[in-house]
């Protein structure tokens, strides 16, 4: 049985921080544009997309360095197949990789043995990619399975819940697995799609989440996560709202921007005790 740990009261971010930024990316391409019937694929939709790993994420990464800010790339197993190197130049870059299912699957249709197999094979792929061993994990939507398959493959943190503000923890069974809520203000339905939105109508909806974020930590500690996706905001107009963002959020004291697992081990290891915390990262560490 599953059951949930709140924990605000007891965190305070590092170093006398207000509020703990997230910034992550979900790195598909094509992955999520399905045959039409008669199994074609509409060309114009699925360029679109690739235009993410081909030439967007380039533009991403050079924002993200000229303001020195770490970021979580949640990757496709897929595109760590199709595009090594742009995997590897997000590690090289310090910033974090995590999952995001092989080819975009949406896990509310898997049977649990197809979802504990997507797991598995993402996990790797990004392993063997990257030479790192994700520990994060978002779906592409959530079955009443993931949170379980998750623990059962040692992962550290998910990010799939729109239910709370603040991280907490899952439970079952003595296995833990922190849960990295998001909001509901992402590029992928500020724009709405590919080919349409405004930058600046964004800007102003993820400078509004941010403010009052912010304004709310006055009384308490509060997690401001975004959820971006590299062939949504990348492209030329809507990449300059995003380092718009990041400017606006660093032109204020006391902001942590940190990675999807400093965040979560940040939480662990003030929401319980020691020795849970180190049994936690030994079976992070030891997972297949």
């Amino acid at each position: 049985m599953l059951k949930e740990h709140h924990f605000r009261e007891k965190v305070s971010w590092p170093d006398g921080c207000r509020i703990a930024v997230a910034l992550t990316f979900d790195f598909q391409g094509g992955e999520d544009v399905r045959p039409l019937p008669g199994g074609k694929i509409n060309h114009e939709e699925f360029t679109q997309a690739e235009y993410g790993p081909k030439t967007g994420i380039w533009r991403i990464l050079r924002i993200l360095d000229e303001h020195g800010t770490p970021a979580t790339f949640l990757i496709c197993g897929g595109i760590a197949e199709r595009y090594p190197e742009a995997v590897e130049a997000i590690v090289s870059k310090g910033h974090e990789v995590a999952g995001h299912g092989y080819h975009h699957e949406v896990a509310r249709d898997l049977a649990r043995e197809e979802e504990r197999e997507v797991i598995r094979r993402a996990t790797e792929m990004i392993r063997s990619t990257s030479g790192r061993r994700p520990v994060g994990w978002r779906s592409c939507t959530q079955s009443p399975n993931s949170l379980e398959l998750l623990m059962e493959q040692g992962y550290l943190w998910n990010s799939n819940s729109f239910s709370y503000d603040f991280p907490f923890i899952w439970e079952s069974e003595g296995q833990k697995l922190v849960e990295l809520p998001r909001q509901p203000f992402g590029d992928g339905r500020t724009y709405g799609h590919r080919d349409s939105g405004n930058p600046h109508d964004t800007l102003v909806v993820w400078k509004a989440l941010f403010d009052e974020l912010y304004e709310e930590s006055e009384g308490a500690p509060t997690f401001c996560p975004f959820q971006f996706h590299p062939y949504v905001s990348s492209r030329p107009g809507r990449a300059k709202a995003l380092a718009g963002l990041i400017q606006h959020m660093k032109s204020h004291e006391g902001v942590w921007f940190a990675t999807g697992s400093e965040v979560a081990r940040w939480c662990l290891e003030r929401a319980l005790p020691v020795e849970s915390v180190t049994r936690l990262s030994r079976s992070v560490a030891q997972a297949p």
